[in-house]
């Protein structure tokens, strides 16, 4: 995950395509929103610049957040087959953010916070509201 935890100025999906470029993705290969400020636009901002006829789609991002951006396409887009491929931060991954203080920005607090908007979006009928017990998603 590539946060804006020091109030960088660039955007985040700039600094996540060079990254991706360092790590050998073809620059052409690369399309960036630029323009979303939160999860819920990125999702409907990024389907805009893919084409109409997708049908699957790979969701790279922390671990903490895999839940929400599944939950939102589920409510959104039921219709596209996705997957989830977490990517390690090293501070909020499920091994350990239980481990550090709750002080603001650490592993324990983004976590908790991810909880807690979990519960606020589904209660908003703003993603699809999961069923506890159910914790494995098929489609």
């Amino acid at each position: 995950m590539e946060s804006n935890q020091n109030d960088n100025l660039e955007s985040e999906a700039y600094r996540m395509s060079y990254k991706a470029i360092k790590l050998g993705v073809n620059p052409k290969d690369i399309i960036i929103d630029d323009k979303s400020n939160n999860t819920f636009e990125n999702i409907d901002n990024s389907l805009k610049l893919l084409p109409n006829e997708l049908k699957h789609i790979i969701i790279i991002t922390s671990e903490f957040h895999l839940k929400r951006c599944l939950l939102i396409f589920k409510k959104k887009y039921p219709e596209l087959s996705i997957i989830m491929i977490p990517s390690k931060d090293g501070y909020s991954d499920r091994d350990n953010w239980f481990l550090s203080s709750k002080e603001w920005n650490s592993g324990r607090s983004i976590v908790e916070y991810e909880a807690h908007l979990l519960v606020k979006y589904a209660r908003e009928g703003k993603i699809y509201d999961m069923e506890i017990n159910n914790l494995l998603f098929h489609k």
